[in-house]
């Protein structure tokens, strides 16, 4: 089944917010840019079909362009927490779309907790948090921390060539999941790989599960 496809307005439209547009584009979704920069919104309209020179700050400027018809709004607008805050108490005065707020602090963040919005993320906070466990973690693609700081990894195998993954018993030894296996040699991951799948030396694993229990992996 396809994803659905959303409206979505993007509030703030620096170096942030015009890449999350310009990505939630290329996902087939419908974007609605505002920002108060006449720069801003040049750029932004090479990239969205509908963008707008407009104060967010201002309750009657956001029911004009419809925000409340949307399905989420999201609020990129710098350093200032005085402004976000505000633009985030108008669209939640405005009811119906969901709310993803960039925070620029950890106050910042708490207040936006305190407020209920539906996500807030602080970038640079996060950016530090999974630059720290790639250094420590070599392979290491993502980590997840809303479901308590789940890490996914790739592997090389060398150690469990002919190993089986029922034989391994990853999930029960060390509490991590093989998502997939790339065979040496072949460009295409199998997903979901079956339980007889023997490894060979050379394959490339990507595996889920605790960043501390990735270190005590010796594929």
């Amino acid at each position: 089944m396809a994803a659905k496809k959303l409206e979505i307005g993007v509030v703030g439209l620096g170096k942030f917010g015009l890449r999350m547009a310009s990505s939630l584009v290329s996902l087939g979704h419908t974007v609605l840019g505002i920002d108060m920069s006449d720069a801003r919104v040049q750029m932004a309209e090479e990239v969205l079909e509908t963008v707008y020179k407009a104060d967010a700050t201002n309750l009657s400027v956001l029911k004009s362009l419809h925000i409340q018809d949307l399905d989420w709004v999201v609020i990129s607008v710098g350093q200032s927490v005085e402004q976000s805050l505000s633009i985030t108490l108008n669209v939640q005065e405005l009811g119906g779309p969901k709310i993803w707020v960039k925070a620029s602090n950890e106050e910042h963040r708490k207040i936006l907790q305190r407020l209920k919005v539906d996500q807030v993320i602080v970038p640079e906070m996060e950016a530090a948090v999974m630059a720290a466990h790639q250094l420590t973690n070599p392979g290491m693609l993502d980590l997840i921390p809303k479901y308590g700081g789940i890490a996914i990894q790739e592997l090389r195998v060398e150690e469990w060539d002919g190993k089986t993954l029922v034989e391994l018993n990853l999930m029960h030894s060390f509490g991590v999941m093989v998502m997939g296996i790339r065979p040496a040699a072949e460009r295409s991951f199998i997903f979901v790989p079956p339980a007889r799948t023997a490894l060979r030396r050379g394959d490339t694993l990507v595996v889920a599960g605790r960043p501390e229990s990735m270190g005590k992996l010796r594929p």
